[in-house]
C-alpha cells in the first residue's frame, strides 16, 4: 500500500478526468487500492465545476475529450490562481506526439500512455506527489531562513560592536560541520542555530550592549543572561526547537566554567561545543569596544591553547585545519 511511503493524507486526493467510463474505472479502483481517494469528472467543464468546491493534490487528466479537453482545462485550470500549483499528468495514445508537443510547450511534464498499467500509474503519482513535497519544503525551509536572517538582522542593529558577527560566525561553523560530515538536515538546523545564537540580546538594555568600557558586575550579568532568554524566545517555536542547544549552550566551557548552566566536557551538547569555537574566533578576529582585533595566527595559537580549557580538545585541532584551509584558499583566491 501506498500509505507506508508516508504521503502526508492532505495529499491523497486525486481528480481524475477521462471521457471513457471503463478507463476512468480502472484509474480510480488502482489509486483507491493504493490508499488514495478520488474525485471524477467526465471531461473538463465537469472537471472545472469539482474543482469549485474541491482542491486535489494532483490531476489526472485526459488529453481528448468532448466539450473540453485536456490542453483546455489545463490552460484553465492555470488561469485559477488557487490551482496554479496543483500537478498535472496527462494521459495520452501512441498516436497523440502532437497533442504531448503541445502540452510540453505549455509545461507540462508528466504523461502516461493507454493502455494504462496500474503499477506504472502508481508509481507516475508517487513520483509525482513527492517530487512536489520535496518543492514545498525546500520553499518552506527558504522561508524560514529568510525570517531567520531578519531576527538576527534586527540584533545586529542594536550592537554597534558586533555588525556582520551572525553572518561569519553561520559561516565557520557550517564549514566545521561539512568538514565533520554532519547531514544535510544537521546543517540546516545549524544554519538556523547560528543565527539566531545571540537572539536573547534583543532584551539587553542598550545602554550595557553599547556600553564602550568595562561592564559592572550587574551589567555583566545581565549580558550573561541572553543565551537564557534566547532560548525561552524560541522554545515555543515548533520548527526552531532544534536550534536551542546552539542558543543555550555556545558560552558553556569544556572546564564547566562557563555560563548559563556552568556544565563541562560531552556535558555540553556538541552544538554549543562548536559554535563556541567559531563563536570565540569571530570575537577575537573583529575589533570590541574592550580588544582590537588579533591576526587570525594569534587567535589559532590561543584556541590551541584553550582546549580541554574553554573548547572540546578534540574539536578544538579539526577547527583550526578547516580555518585554516579555508583562509589559504581564499588568499589564493586574491589578485596579487
Amino acid at each position: 500500500m501506498t500509505q507506508s511511503l508516508g504521503i502526508p493524507s492532505l495529499q491523497r486526493l486525486i481528480l481524475v478526468v477521462e471521457d471513457n467510463a471503463s478507463v476512468r474505472s480502472v484509474i480510480a479502483n488502482a489509486l483507491e487500492f493504493e490508499g488514495y481517494e478520488t474525485l471524477q469528472a467526465r471531461n473538463g467543464k465537469e472537471a472545472l465545476a469539482l474543482l469549485k468546491r474541491h482542491m486535489p493534490s494532483l490531476i489526472l487528466s485526459d488529453i481528448n475529450m468532448p466539450q473540453m479537453d485536456g490542453l483546455q482545462f489545463f490552460q484553465a485550470v492555470r488561469r485559477i490562481p488557487r490551482l496554479t500549483a496543483i500537478p498535472f499528468v496527462f494521459l495520452t495514445s501512441h498516436s497523440s506526439s502532437e497533442d504531448i508537443q503541445r502540452g510540453r510547450e505549455l509545461g507540462v511534464e508528466d504523461y502516461l500512455t493507454k493502455p494504462i498499467e496500474p503499477e506504472a500509474l502508481v508509481r507516475i503519482i508517487n513520483a509525482r506527489l513527492y517530487r512536489t513535497a520535496a518543492v514545498e519544503a525546500a520553499q518552506v525551509g527558504r522561508a524560514y531562513l529568510e525570517t531567520v536572517k531578519v531576527l538576527a538582522n534586527a540584533i545586529e542593529g542594536r550592537d554597534r560592536y558586533t555588525r556582520g558577527h551572525v553572518e561569519r560566525v553561520t559561516t565557520y561553523a557550517l564549514w566545521m560541520a561539512k568538514a565533520l560530515g554532519w547531514t544535510d538536515q544537521h546543517i540546516r538546523m545549524l544554519e538556523f542555530g547560528a543565527r539566531l545564537h545571540d537572539i536573547g540580546k534583543i532584551v539587553i538594555p542598550g545602554r550595557v550592549l553599547n556600553k564602550p568600557g568595562k561592564l559592572t558586575d550587574e551589567e555583566w550579568r545581565l549580558m550573561r543572561s541572553h543565551t537564557v532568554e534566547g532560548a525561552k524566545m524560541l522554545r515555543g517555536i515548533q520548527h526552531l526547537r532544534p536550534t536551542l542547544p546552539y542558543v543555550l549552550y555556545h558560552h558553556e566551557r569544556w572546564d564547566g566554567k562557563g555560563y548559563p548552566e556552568g556544565i563541562g566536557g560531552k556535558e555540553i551538547p556538541i552544538q554549543g561545543r562548536l559554535l563556541a569555537l567559531a563563536d570565540v574566533y569571530d570575537a577575537l578576529t573583529t575589533t570590541r569596544a574592550y580588544h582590537q582585533a588579533r591576526t587570525h595566527e594569534e587567535v589559532m595559537e590561543i584556541i590551541r591553547q584553550e582546549a580541554g580549557k574553554h573548547f572540546d580538545p578534540q574539536l578544538t585541532p579539526i577547527f583550526i585545519e578547516v580555518m585554516n584551509r579555508m583562509r589559504a584558499r581564499a588568499r589564493k583566491k586574491q589578485p596579487a
